[in-house]
């Protein structure tokens, strides 16, 4: 049966005031790869990356969470860090600086950061300059064996390989591969790499948003090439792409047309074979920005619209027809959220808001989301990596 609470506005903020909820969670326009980690621990420390501007500028704060406490640590300062991931061991933190030139050059930059195991504090270990005209970097992943760093080129329409050296530390860019394309809509007048996630082979499956394409890419050497190619439906635009953790069904959120569409996907070829459905996620007349998160067990999947107004939903998925069966919606009327995430241990869902500078938990358990609450304060927050104890 379908529960749905509903909040005003007013009720909303001022339930947000509230800083009690128990360990954290939510993924987004940026997704990391999903692994079956729900025997994982609860989330030990928290970064979240914010664009704030004036005095406090913009940066990564470090967040000690201690079951039902978010307690700020550490801030380093980070320019426009639009998406973070850790690597498999979670002993270091990538950052995408979502710029458009950087020392004279247009390019945008990663940076690699350590994590202090008692503390959670971040070191800068160094920071590369992505190709030329790779402006704008969307998202990056790592890949499985934690040798190379693959960036998604919003701007520059493109894909750029760093290697990753023995202590953490980035190499300069190895591996270009750049896209044509364009798509029906002003958005899509070009190609533009959104996201990039790894299969359970090791192969890069990637959206672009600008061509309605989502493509499949081999990783040698730190160079990409073309295994696979699979062209979405028109004016749909790829953004968020997801896999189950059984690798059999690669789950895409659209940014167009908000809606959610299940493929076929077969690891051992390294091939997109077919759509096997698609579902609205939206029932209001703004329709981009859908946001997903998966929960990393593979029982549910949790989608949002970034104007808040239809709630955080919870999905049943049907791994043999990849039809979605909402279960829940939960907070209709919730702040505008810009990410969502599900922790490692799948009992929290986190989501940041950049309309009301927070960052907002949501409790599941027994199959239920419980109501949202604000467990800290971030001046416009745009993306969140939680490291596990």
């Amino acid at each position: 049966m379908m529960d749905r609470s509903r909040w005003s506005r007013r009720q909303f903020v001022r339930m947000a005031g509230c800083s009690s909820l128990g360990a954290m969670a939510l993924g987004l326009p940026r997704l990391a790869p999903v692994s079956q980690a729900s025997d994982k621990a609860a989330p030990r420390f928290a970064f979240i990356s914010f664009d704030g501007k004036g005095a406090n500028g913009a940066g990564i704060s470090v967040f000690d969470v201690r079951g039902a406490q978010w307690r700020q640590t550490s801030t380093v300062a980070s320019q426009a860090p639009s998406s973070l991931v850790l690597d498999t061991g979670e002993n270091y933190l990538y950052v995408v600086n979502e710029i458009n030139e950087h020392e004279g050059l247009p390019s945008g930059t990663v940076e690699a950061y350590t994590i202090d195991a008692v503390d959670g504090r971040l070191r800068l270990l160094n920071r590369q300059r992505l190709s030329l005209s790779a402006t704008a970097p969307r998202h990056a992943a790592v890949s499985p064996d934690g040798r190379a760093l693959v960036v998604a080129v919003h701007g520059g329409g493109a894909y750029n390989v760093l290697p990753i050296r023995e202590d953490g530390s980035l190499e300069e860019v190895v591996g270009i591969l750049k896209e044509t394309g364009s798509g029906l809509y002003e958005e899509q007048r070009s190609a533009h790499p959104q996201m990039v996630v790894f299969d359970p082979a090791g192969r890069v499956v990637s959206t672009d948003l600008g061509s309605d394409r989502l493509s499949v890419f081999n990783l040698n050497a730190a160079r990409l090439s073309v295994s696979g190619r699979y062209e979405a439906q028109a004016g749909h635009g790829p953004r968020q792409a997801v896999f189950h953790p059984d690798g059999r069904l690669l789950i895409v959120s659209n940014g167009l047309d908000a809606s959610v569409a299940c493929y076929r996907y077969n690891a051992d070829q390294g091939r997109i074979e077919k759509k096997l459905a698609q579902v609205a996620i939206s029932r209001g007349e703004n329709t981009a920005g859908v946001l997903m998160a998966m929960d990393p067990a593979g029982k549910f999947l949790y989608t949002t619209h970034r104007s808040g107004v239809d709630g955080v939903s919870m999905w049943k998925i049907n791994r043999d027809t990849g039809r979605m069966r909402r279960l829940q919606i939960v907070n209709v009327g919730v702040p505008q959220l810009n990410e969502i995430s599900v922790t490692s241990d799948g009992e929290s869902l986190v989501g940041l808001s950049s309309e009301q500078s927070g960052v907002f938990v949501w409790r599941v358990a027994n199959g239920q989301i419980a109501g949202g609450k604000r467990v800290a304060n971030v001046e416009a927050p745009m993306s969140v990596a939680v490291k596990s104890s």
